[in-house]
């Protein structure tokens, strides 16, 4: 099976999930770029407002054409309780370029409507979710992406 894993990470947690995704898969990869510097407090603070309200974000070009994958994992931080705005942005421009996806998040508590959220705007189920809080990346972070990816081969 041919697998993109496509991801945009704020501060390298959900990137330490795609990397760590790639490794076993042995799959492409690719990072969303936002264009805005959201590194500093008042940033994070804006992008939950963003979030909250489905704004946008201004993303890089990507490289990779997603209908090109059987599969496209898509990973995002949790941002109000839904995806990040990047990842708002790159599933809007590509809605209709997925063979399949499956999705995986990393937040501070519990992912919200995140993942409802993403089904909706692509009108598509995904084979598997993966929800991680920033405790279970530094702790149980290998069994939960093991298991996941093992999900992915025995539906396929």
């Amino acid at each position: 099976m041919n697998i993109l894993i496509t991801y945009y990470s704020r501060t390298h947690i959900t990137e330490k999930v795609a990397l760590k995704l790639k490794e076993e898969l042995n799959c492409d990869l690719e990072q969303i770029i936002d264009k805005k510097n959201r590194s500093s407090f008042f940033s994070y603070i804006k992008s939950g407002f963003e979030a909250a309200r489905k704004i946008p974000a201004d993303i890089e070009e990507t490289e990779k054409n997603p209908n090109e994958y059987d599969l496209v994992i898509i990973g995002t931080p949790v941002w109000s309780g839904s995806m990040s705005t990047p990842i708002l942005t790159y599933l809007k421009q590509n809605k209709d370029n997925f063979n399949n996806v499956a999705f995986f998040c990393t937040c501070g508590g519990n992912e919200g409507k995140t993942f409802v959220n993403m089904e909706e705007l692509l009108s598509k189920k995904p084979l598997n979710t993966l929800s991680m809080n920033k405790k279970d990346v530094e702790s149980s972070f290998d069994s939960m992406v093991t298991e996941f990816v093992e999900d992915i081969k025995n539906n396929n």
